[in-house]
């Protein structure tokens, strides 16, 4: 160590020692030197941090002060040290001391000169009980739970602190030590420092990983914080968007409660993930983890194209909805569809091996709009799916879909009335209802005919048969009653955009 300011930097003089006057410019000290006597001051060498006994500092007062600092301002010394305790000196000795280029120091009038002497060369020789002092007091500073070393901005000041030297978040240079910060597996920023040398360069690596580590689980536990009614809130909206409507109302308070701006206007971006089985090798764990890191960032890069800003789980997808309390017009669709672009660009940049289909939907108002922008978004969705458009954003305007139906399903009473009607296929359970449902919907789009649905299932036109008539029965619909069938095709079609 061989600078005043990092002397006076330095956790075990921190508090021991503090400036009165002198050059705002740093000064080089080599020694340490105690003095009794004032006359001996012209005996000093150059770069002596001259340290006045409690008698000699009483005598260093009006002209002899003045003195004292034309003597040491000759010989370069870099500071005097004034033990008597006092809390100033005379503005005409505080000018002295700038124009020679002298620094004044001071100490409490308790201070015991001993222990201040073994300090001062203690971090003179800069050894290894000095880099151990610093790693300790950086062990306790950023362990110690204060509330201003909870945010990473604290942590670094403390770190600082405890090493002596600045230990901030910037990308290090040639001369400097770092760590990274490492966040749910990715590194978001570099802890760096002066490195120092010898065995200073020990404690700034020490304490260069432990502010990085200190600063990497503030961060999670701020975004676990953070994420808790995040969370909250998408779980309502999930809960919502797929409750049956007579479900549904009982949410709209809770909702509210919530902060949801659930009767403003919504647009609904849907996100799938296209390679997840392969991305997670069919690690249920690892695709949690997946799923998870894909809605952080897609949350992060919506918000940051302004809005408000809401995520939920949808199955498999992510539903990113924008929520506001009054209608944008045709500026509001202008930027979500540009959010969505940006939302896949950010998601890309951090995992650029991922494969995503994005649906988007177009904004309606209240709660019946937020259920019919989730299924326009659905049904961009599937376009989305079926043309194989990876990893850019397929509008719901721009495919040209069935505008009308999706509105329609998206009512409480449609949905009601397509569940009632399908009820007792979906009490076959999951893979018999998709058959089934599947069978019925490519019978009435083929008008009836049990040889063109044969054709598109790969079945023999009598296994058709067979099943639509029990379809018939098991929905308790009469197949000759066009009004009826009519219904079916349309709840058919209907459950088809989910």
């Amino acid at each position: 160590m061989d600078s005043l300011q990092a002397l006076l930097d330095a956790p075990d003089l921190r508090l021991l020692l503090r400036r009165l006057a002198g050059p705002d410019s740093d000064a080089p000290v080599r020694r340490i030197a105690l003095v009794e006597d004032l006359g001996r001051l012209g005996d000093l060498e150059e770069a002596t941090l001259a340290v006045l006994t409690h008698a000699a500092s009483q005598d260093a007062v009006s002209y002899r002060l003045d003195v004292a600092l034309r003597t040491v301002g000759s010989r370069d010394i870099s500071a005097v040290v004034l033990t008597d305790g006092r809390e100033g000196i005379a503005p005409t000795a505080a000018a002295l001391a700038r124009r020679v280029s002298v620094a004044v120091l001071r100490t409490r009038a308790d201070c015991d000169l001993a222990a201040l002497l073994l300090a001062l060369h203690r971090e003179l020789a800069g050894g290894p009980e000095v880099a151990l002092a610093r790693i300790r007091a950086a062990l306790r500073a950023l362990e110690g739970g204060t509330a201003d070393a909870a945010t990473p901005e604290g942590l670094l000041r403390a770190a600082t602190r405890a090493l002596g030297a600045p230990v901030e978040l910037r990308d290090p240079g040639p001369a400097d030590i770092a760590a990274p910060v490492v966040v749910s597996d990715e590194i978001e920023a570099m802890v760096s420092a002066p490195r120092g040398d010898g065995h200073a360069e020990d404690a700034a690596d020490a304490v260069v990983h432990l502010a990085a580590a200190a600063v990497a689980r503030a961060r999670a536990a701020a975004r676990q914080a953070e994420d808790a009614p995040i969370r909250s809130r998408g779980e309502l909206i999930s809960e919502f968007v797929l409750a049956r409507p007579d479900h549904g109302d009982r949410l709209l308070e809770r909702m509210r409660a919530a902060g949801l701006t659930i009767d403003g206007w919504h647009t609904a971006i849907l996100i799938d993930i296209e390679n997840l089985p392969a991305l997670a090798a069919e690690d249920e764990l690892v695709s949690l983890r997946i799923t998870d890191r894909v809605a952080t960032l897609g949350l992060e890069a919506a918000r940051a194209t302004g809005g408000v800003w809401h995520r939920a789980r949808i199955g498999s997808g992510l539903l990113l909805t924008r929520m506001e309390r009054h209608d944008l017009g045709s500026r509001g669709g202008r930027d979500v569809a540009h959010a969505a672009a940006q939302i896949l660009r950010r998601i890309l940049s951090r995992l650029p091996e991922i494969a995503l289909v994005c649906g988007v939907g177009s904004t309606h108002v209240g709660a019946t709009g937020l259920r019919t922008t989730l299924a326009e978004a659905r049904a961009a969705l599937a376009a989305g799916h079926a043309g194989r458009r990876i990893n850019v954003p397929t509008s719901f305007d721009e495919v040209g879909l069935q505008r009308t139906l999706i509105e329609w399903f998206a009512s409480d009473s449609a949905r009601e009335a397509v569940d009632s009607l399908l009820r007792p296929l979906d009490d076959l359970g999951p893979q018999k209802s998709r058959t089934a449902l599947q069978t019925l919907r490519v019978y009435l789009d083929n008008q009836g005919s049990t040889t063109r649905a044969a054709a598109v299932l790969h079945l023999h036109r009598n296994a058709i048969a067979y099943r639509v008539r029990r379809i018939f029965e098991l929905l308790d619909v009469d197949p000759e009653d066009p009004d009826a069938v009519l219904m079916l095709q349309l709840a058919c079609r209907a459950r088809s955009l989910g």
